[in-house]
């Protein structure tokens, strides 16, 4: 994995890497905007009550037609409900329904079938998420992941890995998980992809408050604010889940996703904390092997989740920091960036009106995209290519 690499980039700027590659003729830069001229990110839902917001969680597509969005509505009065928001014409409509516990993620591998993780367990649909049932035993999870209908993991906090294979009706511990040094109470899995049987698991102590998941997983927050790097937790299989490799290694920033790519590589977001000089970067390294690569690191631009694209390219949801700061304590404006080649990112048009603290993006191909903010908006991407 290589992250010994990682952890030597904390001591520099990391931007100056991502600018290796030189400066293009500006001729191929025309070329390439006009590409995408006509691409633009326009919103489809906004949830607008003058008594309550919307904190979409996450976002998933499991096809052009279909998407599931999750997150909690809190009103003037602080009361929170769980909610669920779905499409199944492609966006053109989506309707907005009540579920009885805070989302905090979702898992769809196809359009009928589905996971959803909440602060106090997990549930499961069959039927494309109109109605959801709880499974038992599940507190403390934050993500699940599914290699088919039967076979899946669940992650979370006291450094939990657990393991089904009846689609998440009976679950085993995972004893690979303690092995990693460090208390289970202060540590935390929360990042996990597959390719194939090729699999991968992050976990990190939980350093300072994310309000992706429920307040009982920090319960020291006030002396972990003050730390200044915690260790993360890797732990790789190449047989599906019977077998686990561990590693630790000291890191600044919290790897928060990490996807592989079809040439089994792997792209991973790291989110740094307020005193770093960027506020995220993204890397691309060889899963098993030494270095890693910056694919992209901006001051002005914290990434808050990027999508692989079916064929090569990506895009990126960012955060656009207000004032000097490379943190965002207040929303600011959506940034959306797109790149065939994991290398040249491309600005794309986001409806002024979008912003946000936070955004999560779904592609099921790569002509069709969402993106959803915390700020209770959903847009589309729509032009010569998404249509």
């Amino acid at each position: 994995m290589g992250l010994e690499t990682w952890c030597c980039l904390q001591d520099r700027n990391v931007s100056a890497a991502a600018n290796t590659l030189g400066i293009f003729p500006a001729l191929l830069l025309c070329l390439a905007f006009s590409l995408h001229a006509e691409e633009r990110w326009k919103i489809q839902y906004f949830y607008d009550q003058a008594d309550s917001v919307l904190d979409i969680r996450d976002l998933r597509c499991p096809s052009p037609q279909r998407c599931i969005a999750a997150g909690v509505i809190e009103d003037k009065s602080g009361h929170v409900k769980g909610a669920t928001i779905l499409t199944t014409d492609g966006g053109q409509h989506w309707s907005l329904s009540d579920v009885k516990e805070r989302p905090v993620s979702l898992f769809l591998p196809d359009e009928s079938s589905g996971w959803m993780v909440t602060d106090r367990g997990v549930w499961k649909t069959e039927e494309s998420g109109r109605s959801w049932k709880k499974l038992e035993g599940m507190k403390g999870i934050v993500r699940v992941y599914f290699l088919d209908q039967h076979h899946g993991f669940a992650i979370g906090y006291p450094k939990a890995i657990y393991e089904t294979t009846d689609g998440g009706d009976k679950w085993t511990k995972v004893a690979a998980a303690l092995k990693p040094a460090g208390a289970p109470e202060e540590t935390i899995y929360d990042c996990i992809d597959f390719l194939g049987n090729q699999g991968v698991i992050v976990g990190r102590v939980i350093t300072n408050l994310d309000e992706r998941y429920p307040l009982w997983m920090n319960p020291n927050t006030a002396r972990f604010r003050r730390e200044r790097e915690s260790p993360t937790l890797l732990l790789e299989t190449s047989d599906a889940g019977k077998s686990w490799h561990s590693s630790t290694a000291a890191f600044l920033g919290n790897i928060t996703e990490l996807r592989f790519t079809q040439d089994e590589f792997a792209v991973g977001l790291v989110q740094y904390h307020d005193y770093y000089t960027l506020p995220s970067a993204l890397l691309k390294m060889k899963l098993g092997g030494r270095g890693s690569q910056v694919i992209f690191g901006e001051r002005d631009r914290a990434v808050t989740d990027f999508a692989l694209l079916p064929g090569g390219g990506a895009l990126i949801a960012s955060v656009e920091p207000p004032g000097n700061s490379n943190q965002v304590p207040i929303p600011g404006k959506l940034r959306m960036l797109r790149s065939s080649n994991l290398k040249v990112w491309l600005e794309m048009d986001a409806d002024y009106r979008a912003v946000a603290q936070r955004a999560v993006i779904a592609a099921p191909d790569a002509r069709h995209a969402w993106v959803a903010t915390d700020t209770g908006m959903i847009l589309a991407l729509t032009g010569d290519e998404a249509r």
